[in-house]
């Protein structure tokens, strides 16, 4: 018997692998030693890799004894390829990738089939490196948010819009990340410029729905944009200059890493005076400014230090016949990071940020002056573990406590109507492992447990997604996961017009938060050099939120908002191309997305019916296309096409008495959002001509905007007609931006 057994042990010995060591290490810039996050990692032919973390870390478990060949990729570096012998013990290999031009003058390098390994697992993922967002095609200058509004399902208000809009979802239904902090308003104004310079920007990675566990307290999708950390082995200026903006960051070593300095402001005065006139506008002014500083301290393998900061901030001045706009709004925020490598297997960031968003408006009309202010504060303490326990296994886990508190005040100029103080504390877990269950079969499953202190409101969200392969470049993926939301951010509208939509409040015990469930499914290939990304979406809202117009002398957040449910459903294609002369992406996404709210839309016998989202587009096409036609001449052209949004049609006009006495006109409306504006439409195309010296770099640029001048309708409004015999007056239309020429320069020393 004895026997036996020993001849048995020996036979499973000699037949399993050897697991012997774990691996792990940072990739780096080879010419910067900025950390590149999202980088493939695995050893060539074995079905065994990773991605990198976004501090730059990898880690793959267990591997087998003996000599493998370790490979790293990312599109616009060169594959890094190293012999490693794996034995008893664990290994630290540090990786660095060096750029490479994917066109030297007339010879086009096609990535190879192993460059292109991918083991990400997410549907609705895409992640764009700084060199995919200066190349892609944009009017005026680089900008992630610009970029990401033509990826499928994705879309804006109008040319005007100060959000994304995301498979249904609304702005505040996104988690904008910036170095890890809640950024509340992450857009200037037009839709031309974010609040991420994309010189600053080492990666944007946007999450369309079904996102893991590590994610929450938001309905739609996520937004994580990480900046550079600095250059650490030399000196580095860049910018550039236009007839819209200027912009500079100043980037270099320091102690034992690096800096980082970065601003950009507006001088309009050139565009503005052309706008003026197309929008028939008495005055029209409005300015902006970005800065944020980065250091990032590298004290040894294991620990490193991160502190973060920025501020923005934006002024608009709007005479009109009929009404007039004074807005302010910006953001602050600070994070600190210490990163952690515990051990090859073991790998944590611990975050405490802090994040202030603030607006104040001013609004006249026809003799009433109305006043708003909202404020908004928030302090995270954050942690993140990445734990490899075994191979085919990645773990993660963490932690979020959180204050935010919340003031709001609207009213007229000696008496407010609102008045809202308030504060709560959100504390959440999560735990999820990619789970490689089968060479062709990934899993994610995670849970996440939040608690929200103000109203004493609990939720428990499990997710779930998955990914098999089919073929050597063709997958199939779904997600479903149920997710919460403790903040609203509430839209205003005067005369229809939803300029006014930076109000923000928390979820208390008169207001329940919100809920929702996303159900993906999708599918990948590459064809023809071509990536191909098709998914089918559904989401159910739940606590859905609108503002009330009707509730005066409010002192509860429940009086400022209607309740109720929605959905959104769609499907959506991207193919795209990132190699050769003709570089880009053709975007399609069909969609619907209604909701039905208390006391809104309701019919002859008082039941509410569903109405569709003022954002609801029932088609769009986005094409974004990049010629290198000749070895330093590029052209860009950016076409959009969009079915007209909804809107809700003027019927008739009358008045009412305010608490001061003071008699306001109100409208007479049909159907909620029963009617549609006419189809968008808008062509940018734009040359650039580059310029190579001995130290330094230049690009010159000129750009058109809306080349066809096609007159986009933003919304109507009605003059003032005869409250007394209640007719609405005329309709009038408030049109997009006209035909706009920038030109400008880049450079690079």
């Amino acid at each position: 018997m004895n026997s036996t057994y020993r001849t048995l042990t020996l036979l499973l010995l000699l037949s399993a692998p050897a697991l012997a060591a774990d691996l792990g290490g940072f990739v780096r810039d080879k010419a910067s030693g900025e950390s590149l996050p999202f980088v493939n990692v695995y050893l060539r032919g074995e079905n065994r890799g990773t991605t990198t973390n976004e501090s730059g870390y990898y880690a793959m478990a267990a591997l087998p004894s003996g000599t493998h060949t370790l490979v790293a990729s990312l599109v616009g570096y060169r594959t890094f390829e190293k012999q490693i012998l794996v034995g008893e013990k664990n290994l630290v290999i540090n990786i660095n990738i060096q750029e490479e031009s994917i066109q030297l003058e007339t010879t086009i390098i096609e990535a190879k089939r192993d460059e292109i390994e991918s083991y990400d697992i997410s549907p609705g993922r895409t992640t764009l490196q700084v060199k995919e967002l200066k190349s892609a095609p944009a009017a005026i200058e680089a900008d992630p948010i610009r970029t990401i509004q033509t990826l499928p399902g994705v879309s804006a208000l109008s040319d005007f819009s100060v959000g994304l809009y995301v498979r249904g979802g609304t702005p505040d239904q996104n988690l904008v990340l910036l170095d890890g902090t809640d950024v509340y308003n992450a857009s200037h104004l037009f839709g031309f410029f974010s609040t991420f310079p994309a010189d600053a920007a080492k990666s944007t990675e946007l999450l369309r729905g079904g996102y893991p566990a590590k994610y929450g307290d938001r309905l739609s999708a996520v937004l994580n944009v990480i900046t550079n950390e600095g250059n650490k082995e030399e000196f580095q200026a860049q910018g550039g200059l236009s007839l819209l903006a200027s912009r500079l960051t100043l980037q270099g070593p320091v102690a034992k890493g690096s800096w980082l300095l970065s601003g950009r402001r507006t001088h309009l005065d050139p565009v503005i005076g052309l706008a003026k006139g197309a929008l028939d506008a008495k005055k029209f002014a409005y300015n902006f400014y970005d800065l944020q500083g980065k250091t990032h301290q590298v004290f040894s393998h294991a620990d490193q230090f991160t502190l973060a900061g920025y501020s923005g901030r934006d002024a608009l001045v709007y005479r009109f016949d009929e009404f007039d706009i004074d807005l302010t709004w910006g953001n602050r925020t600070i994070s600190s990071k210490w990163t952690h490598v515990f051990g090859s297997s073991l790998f944590g960031n611990f975050l405490f940020t802090g994040s202030h968003f603030e607006a104040r408006t001013i609004f006249n009309s026809e003799d009433v002056e109305l006043r708003e202010f909202n404020r908004l504060n928030d302090l995270s303490l954050k942690g993140d573990l990445n734990y490899f326990p075994a191979s085919g296994h990645a773990m993660e886990a963490g932690f979020l406590s959180k204050r935010m508190s919340m003031e709001y005040r609207f009213g007229e100029a000696d008496q407010n109507w609102v008045d809202i103080d308030t504060e709560g504390f959100h504390h959440a877990f999560y735990l999820q492992d990619n789970w490689t269950s089968t060479p062709r079969l990934t899993l994610q499953p995670g849970l996440r447990f939040s608690h929200f202190t103000n109203g004493s409101y609990s939720g428990v969200a499990p997710r779930l997604a998955a990914r098999y392969q089919l073929g050597v470049d063709t997958f199939v993926k779904g997600a479903v996961g149920r997710y919460h939301q403790y903040i609203f951010r509430l839209a205003r509208e005067f005369q229809g017009i939803s300029i006014l939509s930076n109000v923000w409040t928390l979820a208390d015990s008169t207001a329940e938060p919100s809920e929702a469930l996303h159900y993906i499914l999708g599918a990948e290939t590459r064809w023809l050099g071509i990536l191909v990304d098709a998914e089918a979406y559904y989401k159910d809202y739940g606590g859905l939120y609108e503002l009330n117009y009707d509730e005066q002398d409010s002192i509860e957040i429940r009086d400022i908002l209607r309740r109720g449910k929605g959905r959104a459903y769609g499907f959506d294609v991207l193919f795209k191309r990132s190699e050769g002369r003709h570089t880009g992406w053709l975007s399609f996404s069909t969609g619907l997305s209604e909701r039905t709210i208390d006391g809104l839309n309701q019919d002859a016998q008082g039941k509410e019916r569903a109405f569709k989202s003022k954002f609801d587009r029932r088609f769009s096409v986005d094409l974004i296309h990049s010629w290198r036609f000749r070895k330093k001449w590029t052209l860009n052209t950016a076409l959009a096409y969009a079915s007209g949004q909804p809107y809700t049609q003027i019927l008739g006009r009358g008045e009412i008495l305010l608490p001061s006495g003071t008699r306001f006109p109100v409208q007479e409306k049909g159907e909620i959002n029963g009617v549609r504006l006419p189809s968008y439409q808008r062509l940018d195309m734009g040359v650039e001509r580059q310029f190579n010296f001995r130290s330094w770099d230049m690009k010159f640029f000129f750009q058109i905007v809306n080349l066809t001048n096609r007159k986009n309708i933003f919304n109507y409004f009605w003059s003032d007609g005869k409250p007394e015999q209640r007719q609405p007056g005329k309709r009038r239309e408030i049109p997009m931006l006209p035909l706009l020429p920038s030109f400008g320069i880049d450079f690079n020393f």
